[in-house]
Order: C-alpha cells, then sequence, then structure tokens
C-alpha cells in the first residue's frame, strides 16, 4: 500500500472519532531580538529590542487539538482556561535561535478534575508536569503523554500513573531512560520491550528518538521508523504532535508496521514552521508526505 492509500484510509477511519483531551494549555511567545554581545561590567548577554514584536502561539494541549481537528468528528479540550503557563523566549530576529527562555508557571488554582468520558472514542491525557493534571479523576483506557521537562525533570514520571490501564503511552528517549533508571543514548529493541514491562500498564508503547527516528511496541514485536528528514527550522512541539497523531494510530486498526508512518511524517512537518505557528492539516501532510515518501 503506498502512501496516499495509507493516509486516505487513516482519513476514513478518523473522521467519524469524537476526541477529548485533557491536560496544560501553555503560551508560547517568542520575541525578536538582536544580539549585542556580553556586558564589560557583568557576565550577562545583552540584547537589544527589534520593534516590539511579539509572536503569541497556543501550545501544549491545546495545540494537540488544533493538530487533530481536522482529521476528526470532533475536538473537547479541558484545560486550564487562565493564561496560568506562559514561556516567554527571545530569539534571533533573522534565524529564530533562542537566546533566553523565561516561565511564568501559577498552578496554585488547579483543583480535582472529573472526567467523563463515555461519550467519546479516544481520551488522551497530555500531562505536561504543571499540576493541571495531578487531581484528575479518570476512567482507564486513555492515551497517555507524561513530559518530562525543565520545571519537572525527574518528577513527572510516567510510573505517577502506573494504576491506570492505557490504551497507549508515548515518551521520549529521556523520558525512557527516566522511567528504567537506565541512561540511554538510543533504544534498542530489548530496551523497549523492558521499558513496556516496566509500570507502564498499556497496551501500545511509542517511543521517539530524535534524529533515529521512532519505536512502536505491543509487549510482544517491536516496529521502527527513520527519521523523515526536513528543512528543520524549530524542533519545538514535535513531540507533542506525534503523540496526537500516535493515539488515533493505536486506536483504529492499522498493521504494527504501519502506526509509526503518519505519527512520525506528522512531526517532521511541523518542525517546518516555528513551534506551534501552524497545525497539521489533511492538506499539508499529504502535500509534505508525496514530497518525503
Amino acid at each position: 500500500m503506498d502512501f496516499n492509500q495509507k493516509l486516505a484510509q487513516f482519513v476514513q477511519k478518523a473522521k467519524s472519532l469524537n476526541v477529548l483531551i485533557i491536560g496544560e494549555t501553555i503560551i508560547d511567545e517568542f520575541v525578536e531580538v538582536i544580539y549585542q554581545g556580553q556586558s564589560m561590567k557583568s557576565f550577562c548577554p545583552v540584547f537589544q529590542f527589534t520593534d516590539g514584536k511579539k509572536d503569541v502561539q497556543i501550545g501544549g494541549s491545546g495545540a494537540i487539538a488544533n493538530h487533530l481537528k481536522d482529521f476528526v468528528a470532533k475536538v473537547d479540550l479541558i484545560t486550564n482556561t487562565e493564561n496560568e503557563i506562559v514561556k516567554t523566549r527571545f530569539v534571533d530576529k533573522d534565524g529564530k535561535k533562542k537566546h533566553i527562555e523565561f516561565n511564568k508557571i501559577d498552578n496554585k488554582n488547579f483543583g480535582p478534575i472529573k472526567v467523563n468520558s463515555k461519550d467519546y472514542d479516544v481520551v488522551i491525557v497530555a500531562d505536561f508536569g504543571h499540576g493541571f493534571c495531578d487531581q484528575l479523576e479518570i476512567e482507564d483506557g486513555f492515551h497517555l503523554m507524561c513530559q518530562t521537562n525543565s520545571y519537572n525533570f525527574g518528577f513527572n514520571r510516567l510510573s505517577k500513573w502506573k494504576k491506570h490501564i492505557k490504551k497507549s503511552v508515548c515518551l521520549d528517549l529521556r523520558e525512557a531512560s527516566l522511567q528504567i533508571n537506565k541512561k540511554m543514548k538510543s533504544c534498542s529493541e530489548q530496551e523497549a520491550l523492558e521499558i513496556y514491562n516496566y509500570e507502564l500498564n498499556t497496551q501500545h508503547l511509542f517511543i521517539t528518538l530524535g534524529g533515529d527516528g521512532a519505536m512502536y511496541t505491543n509487549g510482544k514485536s517491536v516496529s521502527t521508523h527513520p527519521v523523515i528528514k526536513s528543512k528543520i527550522v524549530d524542533t519545538i512541539g514535535a513531540g507533542d504532535t506525534f503523540f496526537a497523531f500516535a493515539c488515533l494510530m493505536s486506536h483504529l486498526e492499522f498493521d504494527d508496521a504501519d502506526k509509526l508512518t503518519i505519527p512520525s511524517l506528522a512531526a517532521s512537518l511541523s518542525t517546518t514552521w516555528l513551534c506551534n505557528e501552524q497545525e497539521v492539516t489533511q492538506d499539508k501532510l499529504m502535500e509534505y508526505g508525496n514530497q518525503k515518501l
């Protein structure tokens, strides 16, 4: 089956799905500056503001919802309603190189959340580790990402969800290393099976490996997919994009060998723009896939 047939099959199967996404929405701000060097009197980089332009984007669970909305019948989002989580990045005016980042995280208002998931075909929990999901009451059978980042490194591990039976889990190499207390530069098939069997309690496991592509296992066999190379503008959000489509692929009936193709392609596509300034659509994915596959 060629790529166009695979994508057409995916679109046909996904179009009737009702999807619920639960997790933190993150506001990503990009402020353009010009680097002027280092202060003569202190070890401090100096920047000049340009025209004051600030690009504001919806990230986190909000971005996941935006990526899926063109593929499914309905997307509902349970998230923080105010801008409690804002990540401001000062970036180079021309090359978009990130110089420094400031995080504003106010999670004092995050309380218990009880979710009724019976009206949804796919339930996605995107736990970015800022507290929104810590008091979540939810039935088993959801798809989970439990992200490790600079704010929560070592404290937002998948093991905190071990009592729940998950449909799928998606993690990156650093999160996989933390999960089994083993520093890995890559991931072998045996290590993927070890991770699967260590407190995950899931049917499907996806592992993203950066430049080495991605892996999938159901606990019995292991499939791999090479990275789909692109002219990279920014990799922020690519893992979230992969996760969004991996959730659908693990819900739908596809061969194990095909479960990585569309998530990998969507993630690669999302690196061709800055962070979450665009979303993946059917047309964009079709055009990009015909270039790359």
